[in-house]
């Protein structure tokens, strides 16, 4: 039987596509890092897998935290709102729906580098194991915001499809740093529901004000790895320790009313540092 189209703007809403570009951008960027032209960008694999990193990558993502946290979800103003609210009788579709997402992603796969396995594996494993129990990194403070180098490992797959060796040291750490700070921003809004519900993040460990200090170390170590090889491309990322210390000091308390500018303020910057690194590609391609 298919799908209704009920079913399908449910799981929509449950890919939280206002995010997409988080995983989306960091794809779409290591491809552009990696790839000797543009006419390069337009195999069949690079494709599959930007389709890919829309609804199927975000759905098991966000699919399986809405699988495992009901008990904290019901607490959350965002669930039934901005987000949907996944209750215990519509698990087993969503569990479905998220093994299929994550099947879709196999025919690409099927002659592929074992880097770009290895890149594809991490997300896959890292999505799961972050939500889902017994290990359920995002319930063990700090190992849950550092977790979330998954959100990096989709540039590591787009390099992949055009490098055998990985990328830097420096822009992996960097791309944890800034993963980490973002995670542990977004957790500040949920400090009430997690505690309610009895569970830890980095955020109810160290407070709003704490948590803002954590982002501002990880967003300047970011900023700072990125330097010294890509100028243009740190001064970019340095507008984000910037925000953190306007938070720090004009509204500490309020990073809810901030934080739905996040995807907008993101996108822009995702935007800006995709031009910068298309534009020399495009340069250097046959008309």
């Amino acid at each position: 039987m298919l799908p209704s189209w009920r079913d399908l703007r449910w799981l929509l809403k449950v890919s939280r596509p206002k995010f997409w570009l988080y995983l989306l951008g960091t794809y779409a960027l290591g491809c552009i890092l990696g790839a000797d032209s543009l006419p390069a960008l337009m195999s069949w694999r690079t494709l599959w897998f930007f389709v890919w990193f829309t609804l199927p990558a975000n759905l098991l993502l966000y699919g399986v935290n809405d699988l495992s946290d009901y008990d904290t979800d019901v607490h959350n103003p965002k669930k039934g709102d901005w987000e949907a609210l996944v209750r215990p009788e519509m698990r087993p579709r969503l569990l479905v729906a998220v093994l299929i997402a994550v099947a879709l992603a196999l025919p690409p796969l099927l002659g592929a580098s074992p880097l770009s396995w290895l890149a594809w594996l991490l997300f896959v494993v890292l999505s799961v194991i972050y939500s889902a129990p017994p290990i359920r990194l995002k319930s063990r403070p700090v190992i849950d915001s550092l977790s979330n180098v998954l959100y990096v490992t989709p540039m590591f797959l787009g390099w992949s499809l055009y490098s055998s060796s990985p990328p830097s040291w420096r822009l992996a750490l960097a791309g944890a740093c800034w993963c980490a700070a973002m995670h542990a921003y977004s957790a500040i809004p949920d400090i009430v529901p997690d505690t309610r519900a009895g569970v830890r993040t980095v955020a109810t460990l160290l407070g709003e004000l704490g948590t803002l200090r954590y982002c501002l170390v990880m967003y300047l170590l970011a900023a700072i790895l990125v330097l010294p090889s890509d100028l243009f491309s740190g001064v970019i990322l340095m507008v984000y320790p910037g925000i953190m210390l306007a938070q720090m000091r004009l509204a500490p308390h309020a990073v809810a009313r901030w934080y739905p500018y996040f995807p907008l303020i993101n996108g822009v910057a995702g935007m800006v540092l995709t031009l910068r690194f298309l534009l020399p590609l495009s340069m250097h391609s046959p008309l």
